[in-house]
């Protein structure tokens, strides 16, 4: 007996090729953000085929916002530790009576 269901990969070239009109309205810089998106939600094929009790078009926008967190708190930690070694940085280069957080 064959598979009676699309798999999940199907599901999303489906969804996604609903969409196609609106991406070729999109401008080029827009398409490739589209894009990203496309393989954010492919990331997450496995979770998408078990959640079989929701639409697609209900989970697809849950598996672009989480690509998106996670790419946010990488972008956030480098930022926080690049401004960390600026302050060292910074304070190696402050005379010892001007220095940053000296505890007087």
């Amino acid at each position: 007996m064959g598979r009676t269901l699309p798999s999940a990969t199907q599901l999303i070239l489906d969804e996604f090729a609903e969409l196609k009109p609106l991406y070729s309205a999109l401008r080029r810089a827009d398409q490739l953000i589209f894009d990203k998106f496309f393989e954010a939600v492919s990331q997450h094929r496995a979770a998408i085929d078990n959640a079989r009790n929701l639409l697609p078009m209900e989970l697809i926008p849950f598996a672009i916002l989480l690509e998106e967190r996670k790419r946010n708190n990488r972008i956030f930690i480098e930022l926080y530790s690049q401004l960390e070694e600026l302050e060292k940085r910074i304070i190696a280069l402050l005379p010892p009576e001007e220095g940053w957080g000296d505890e007087q």
